[in-house]
């Protein structure tokens, strides 16, 4: 089974697996008393949202781009809140359906060339699921993905102007796609995705680079590979200490 669901019909039924279960812990534990924060009205937004989203699909629905846009931001909004709900619950077996809902989404608004301001939840589930791949065609492949979606952000976003959080979801997306093509051993890939992080992260590169130089160093690395990382380790190097 593909980790991401490419079909917005698949993404709808797995967000009703994890809505259930959290309507069911609440229904046990009483955490969360709020009616209008509570997961039956998040269940009631989600509904919505899912109702409308197979109609771009078809064609039948028509919105313009800055509708488009509206609409991925209401739909991520109520991921986010469902999120929170899960970890508030404790509902954590499905953290991992919680990030592949959050990127199999992105993708989808991505390939419907919907612009995003919301990468929060897209990035966390990527990293989650970009951890758990072992497999270098799977890490070359998740690295193209991530690309797609990043490249699906906002202007805004992508200007990146206010760098002071380590944790902003444009960083954290870019340096997994970062991560993603050096484990992938895939040189070609590997210098696609350095020369977009120079241009998205140009304070980051010296660090990741130095970074993924060190542990290629203490591994079994084909040639090619560490000639393109020392090539761009060569291009960004690290300050000289004073």
């Amino acid at each position: 089974m593909s980790i991401l669901l490419s079909d917005i019909g698949a993404i709808s039924d797995l967000a009703l697996e994890v809505t259930a279960a959290i309507l069911a812990k609440n229904e046990e534990t009483k955490k969360i008393e709020s009616e209008e924060a509570g997961p039956l009205a998040v269940a009631s937004a989600l509904s919505d949202f899912f109702k409308m989203a197979p109609a771009l699909d078809a064609g039948t629905l028509k919105l313009e781009d800055d509708e488009l846009a509206e609409f991925a931001d209401f739909g991520l909004y109520q991921l986010d809140r469902l999120a929170y709900q899960l970890l508030v619950l404790e509902v954590m077996e499905h953290r991992e359906n919680m990030g592949r809902i959050f990127a199999s989404l992105g993708l989808w608004f991505a390939r419907h060339d919907v612009s995003l301001n919301n990468l929060e939840g897209i990035a966390d589930g990527f990293g989650r699921i970009t951890n758990g791949l072992s497999e270098t065609e799977d890490l070359a492949n998740m690295c193209k993905l991530m690309d797609d979606v990043a490249s699906a952000a906002s202007h805004e976003v992508q200007m990146d102007e206010d760098r002071s959080n380590p944790t902003r979801p444009w960083r954290v997306i870019n340096l997994n796609m970062g991560i993603a093509a050096t484990r992938s051993l895939d040189s070609e890939l590997m210098a696609q995705t350095f020369d977009n992080l120079g241009r998205r992260l140009p304070d980051d590169m010296p660090g990741f680079l130095a970074d993924g130089k060190r542990q290629m160093a203490v591994q079994n690395v084909p040639d090619d590979v560490v000639e393109t990382m020392n090539r761009y380790v060569a291009k960004w190097p690290t300050a000289a200490p004073h």
